[in-house]
C-alpha cells in the first residue's frame, strides 16, 4: 500500500460513505471502489464492510487503523521537512502543453496542486505535439504532454487513450448513427484540422489508406467545430478536444474504434526537480480520478 491509499481509506471512514468520500476527493465512485479493492487484495484483508447505510471497519480493519493513522501522520511530517529542505515551497515548473490539455486538464490540476503548494509557479509553453516533444528533449521544459509512445529521445509515462470520433451537425442524418467507418467518410464533405505537422488523425487515415475530401482546411479547432455545426461537412477530432464546446453537434464513434494515446514526457528522471516530480505524480493521480479505467489502462504501443 502507498500513502495515497492510506489517506483515501481514512477519508472514506471520515465521510461514512463511498459516494461522499468520492465527491470530496474528486474521484468517481467506481474509481474509489477500485482503489479500495486494490488495497484489500494487496493486504489479503477485508478492511471495511459496505452496505446501504454506509461503511464501517471490519474487526481486522479496526486492528490496523491505528497503525495507518500513525503512518499518515509520520509521512505528512516528513513531507513537510523534505519540502522545506529541497525548496518545494518555492519552485518553478516549466510545462509543454497543447490546447486541449491546457483547457481541459491544467486549470484543475494546477488549482489542486497550488492549494497544497501555493508558492510554486508555472510557465506553460503551448505548441504542437512535435514542438512540445522537442522542448522536453532539449530540457527547455521540465514536463510535456506528448503523444505516446513518442519518437523523441525522452522518458515518458502513459496517461490516457483519447477516443477519436466523427462529428456532425445535430440535424445531419449521420448524427443519429451508432457508429461510422472511415471508408464511409470518403464520400462526405470534410473539414480538416491541419496544424502543420502529422498528427494522430493524419496517421490514422494513412494507416487505413483513407483519402478524405477536404472542403475546408483549418488550423483552428474552434473554426472546424463552427463549420461542422453549420452543416458544411464532417470532421474527425478526439473527445478531449471537443470538451467544453457549446456547439450543436453530435459525436459518432468510429467502427472499428480508434484513439490517440497521450503521455507525459521529460528528459530524464535524474535531472527532474523535486517539484516537477511531485507535479508529475499529481498529474497521473488526477487522470486516474477523472477518467474510467478503460481509458487509463495502457493496452500496448503502436
Amino acid at each position: 500500500m502507498n500513502f495515497l491509499q492510506y489517506e483515501t481509506l481514512l477519508k472514506i471512514l471520515e465521510c461514512g460513505t463511498l459516494s461522499k468520500a468520492a465527491e470530496e476527493l474528486g474521484y468517481s465512485q467506481s474509481g474509489l471502489s477500485r482503489m479500495l479493492n486494490s488495497m484489500e487484495e494487496e493486504l489479503g484483508i477485508r478492511l471495511i464492510e459496505r452496505d446501504r447505510s454506509g461503511v464501517r471497519l471490519t474487526p481486522e480493519g479496526g486492528l490496523l487503523i491505528p497503525y495507518i493513522r500513525n503512518v499518515v501522520l509520520a509521512q505528512r511530517n516528513m513531507d513537510q521537512a523534505v519540502a522545506s529542505i529541497n525548496g518545494l515551497k518555492l519552485g518553478l515548473i516549466r510545462m509543454g502543453t497543447f490546447n486541449s490539455a491546457s483547457a481541459q486538464w491544467l486549470p484543475s490540476m494546477i488549482k489542486e496542486f497550488t492549494e497544497k503548494y501555493p508558492d510554486v509557479r508555472f510557465e506553460l509553453i503551448h505548441g504542437t505535439d512535435e514542438y512540445t516533444r522537442g522542448l522536453a528533449e532539449s530540457g527547455r521544459v521540465d514536463l510535456a504532454f506528448t503523444d505516446y509512445p513518442t519518437k523523441a529521445d525522452i522518458e515518458e509515462e502513459f496517461l490516457i487513450s483519447d477516443p477519436i470520433v466523427a462529428i456532425f451537425a445535430s440535424d445531419d442524418p449521420h448524427a443519429e448513427r451508432d457508429s461510422i467507418t472511415l471508408k464511409e467518410l470518403e464520400d462526405l464533405p470534410y473539414v480538416a484540422l491541419y496544424e502543420g505537422v502529422d498528427d494522430e488523425i493524419t496517421r490514422l487515415l494513412t494507416v487505413n489508406n483513407i483519402e478524405l475530401n477536404p472542403r475546408f482546411i483549418e488550423s483552428d479547432d474552434h473554426a472546424v467545430v463552427a463549420m461542422v455545426e453549420q452543416g458544411l461537412g464532417t470532421s474527425l477530432m478526439s473527445e478531449m478536444m471537443l470538451q467544453g464546446f457549446n456547439a450543436d453537434i453530435k459525436m459518432v464513434p468510429l467502427d472499428p474504434p480508434a484513439d490517440r494515446k497521450i503521455g507525459i514526457g521529460y528528459r530524464d528522471k535524474e535531472h527532474l526537480s523535486l517539484v516537477a516530480r511531485v507535479f508529475k505524480d499529481h498529474v497521473k493521480d488526477w487522470i486516474y480520478r477523472h477518467y474510467d479505467e478503460d481509458q487509463t489502462k495502457e493496452r500496448g504501443r503502436r
